[in-house]
């Protein structure tokens, strides 16, 4: 037998009574360990007290009291959570979460800008395109007023019309 087995019987001794073949064996460790001799009589002791002391009464509620003190810590547990959850983000562990949605923010902000910048791009280029094509009306011509007047009509001019037909 070791120490940590006449630990193990002392703390045995305490929950029920020792079979005669444990009673052997501490008996050997004791006959050659002699300073364990007294802290094993005050063990004994104070066993032999605790068991002659009358059980502590339980009220009959006593159930019931545990269940609604249980209950009454889940929900204090509840509440302290919900205040907590704003502050669980400033807190170190969640330090690595918020940098991987700083990340993730950046990530999309530069992304927006890239296709606002190719936006813009593609728009100018669209109107050079249609510039090319569409040529306007000259200087020239806009500087005559009878000119401009004339495209605002909107009926055609039936007399032209017909010279144009005549010239074919």
């Amino acid at each position: 037998m070791n120490n940590t087995e006449f630990e193990e019987f002392l703390a045995l001794r305490q929950k029920r009574s020792l079979t005669p073949d444990e009673l052997a064996r501490v008996a050997g460790w004791l006959a050659v360990h002699t300073a364990d001799r007294e802290r094993w009589d005050e063990e004994a002791a104070l066993c032999s007290a605790l068991r002659r002391m009358p059980e502590p009464p339980v009220p009959s509620n006593f159930m019931a009291r545990v269940w609604l003190e249980i209950d009454a810590q889940e929900r204090r547990a509840a509440a302290a959570s919900i205040g907590a959850g704003w502050r669980a983000w400033l807190r170190w562990p969640s330090l690595a979460t918020q940098f991987a949605f700083a990340v993730l923010l950046l990530s999309a902000v530069v992304v927006l800008q890239g296709r606002r910048v190719r936006t813009q791009t593609q728009v100018a280029r669209s109107v050079e395109h249609i510039a090319a094509i569409a040529r306007g009306p000259s200087v020239e011509m806009l500087k005559d007023f009878e000119v401009i007047s004339r495209l605002n009509q909107s009926a055609a001019d039936v007399e032209l019309l017909a010279a144009f037909e005549q010239q074919r």
